[in-house]
């Protein structure tokens, strides 16, 4: 890219730009069919810090039967601020530049712009760190972007946006859509290329500010949300036909690209084996990514067999928490009985027929055997604990611990050998 900008195209000098509430930025929010986020987006464009801010709805010809009615529904959290605008569909490029100019009519004092997708949202401090930037900036600086977050399936992935670099640029666009542009810039390149309706629009837009002299800054920080709500979005069908796409921004500015072209294969290939990467097979993947695509479908495949190991593993656990619960009622039961009367007098009987002389020690042994088994029969039985049941879904070798059963208050506590069986 030319060092020195074309003086036919040199941007005349513009005050600069004060973070204070002068500055008015107007949003401009393209709808087709997202009306169910239309409030979101423009709530947060409506609650920014900069008190100067104004939003243009552009319903773009919406068919679900309820955009529309989202639209104007949106406009009543403001009337005063927020403007909407019903057209038939016209493309996402038509839309922001029908958005912009209504912006200029409506509200004269506007002074930047900002181009926010129905589904996405901003953070309250976006406007205002980005005038702080463009205020501090040279003449030539025609907008200020900021770094991404991508929330919902997007997992709040964290897209760090690269400084500005015109020779990268020709190469891969450097941020996205969503940032602070001065309407004067915007309006001097004449906007988006509405015959860009597949996609790279504001790639293009930022390439044709750059062959104008002009220079975007970034400000480091996530002030932008982009919502990835769905599998299926404009920029997966935009990289699906990127050959296509490229070579017809390449043909918008084919004398920029044709004298930077030894410049930008260098840094292209650079940018190849910096990840190792200039290595393909036969398939022209290279090899580095044909061994992590291999990784993925491997751990794709383990997967099930993952889910159920975790699933046994859930109702081990289970299953382990159940017997240690079943063992400690059991020994809280043995606690409770001997500490009960009869207990605490069987202790004792055994106790003081052991320190009898033997024929005597035999002879109430006896009785107390006698008395003991007569009670058994007497009392009425207790029901025989059932063994704990294995939790759902366990392995089979998960057996419970069965619960032990209560010590017979009248059975001996010790014989000597040669004396009969204790009571």
């Amino acid at each position: 890219m030319p060092t020195e900008p074309d003086p036919a195209h040199t941007r005349p000098a513009t005050p600069p730009t004060t973070p204070g509430g002068r500055d008015r930025v107007a949003f401009v929010i393209p709808c087709f069919n997202h009306g169910r986020f239309i409030d979101d987006a423009t709530r947060s464009a409506l609650e920014q810090t900069h008190p100067n801010t104004r939003v243009v709805i552009v319903n773009d010809g919406s068919d679900d039967g309820t955009t529309p009615d989202d639209c104007d529904q949106a406009a009543q959290l403001d009337p005063d601020r927020v403007r909407v605008l019903h057209q038939p569909n016209q493309g996402l490029p038509a839309a922001r530049n029908a958005g912009a100019a209504r912006a200029a009519r409506d509200f004269p004092e506007t002074d930047h712009l900002v181009f926010l997708d129905a589904d996405d949202t901003v953070a309250p401090t976006f406007a205002a760190r980005l005038l702080e930037n463009l205020a501090s900036a040279p003449a030539d600086i025609s907008h200020a972007y900021c770094q991404e977050t991508l929330t919902e399936l997007g997992q709040n992935t964290l897209w760090r946006v690269p400084d500005w670099d015109p020779e990268l640029l020709l190469i891969t666009n450097l941020h996205p859509v969503t940032c602070l542009v001065r309407r004067e810039a915007f309006e001097r390149v004449g906007g988006f290329d509405e015959t860009m309706t597949g996609g790279y629009e504001d790639w293009e837009l930022w390439i044709r500010l750059a062959a104008n002299g002009c220079r975007g800054v970034r400000c480091p920080e996530p002030l932008f949300f982009w919502r990835r709500h769905s599998r299926e979005t404009m920029i997966d069908s935009a990289v699906a036909r990127h050959a296509a796409l490229y070579q017809s921004i390449i043909d918008r500015h084919r004398e920029l690209y044709e004298s930077r072209a030894i410049a930008l294969a260098v840094r292209t290939n650079t940018l190849l084996r910096a990840f190792d990467c200039n290595w393909l097979d036969e398939d022209h993947l290279p090899i580095p990514l044909r061994y992590l695509q291999q990784s993925t479908e491997r751990w794709h495949e383990a997967r099930p067999r993952l889910a159920e190991l975790e699933h046994a593993r859930g109702a081990l656990a289970e299953a382990r928490d159940q017997a240690t619960a079943r063992a400690l009622d059991a020994e809280r039961e043995r606690d409770a009985l001997e500490a009960t009367a009869a207990v605490r007098l069987h202790r004792t009987a055994h106790a003081i027929v052991a320190r009898c002389p033997a024929p005597l020690r035999r002879i109430l042994r006896g009785g107390m055997s006698a008395l003991a088994a007569l009670i058994r029969r007497l009392a009425p039985r207790r029901p025989t604990p059932q063994p704990l049941a294995p939790a759902r879904d366990a392995p089979r070798h998960a057996e419970s611990i069965p619960t032990p059963s209560a010590p017979d208050t009248m059975a001996p506590q010790h014989q000597t050998p040669g004396e009969g069986p204790r009571p």
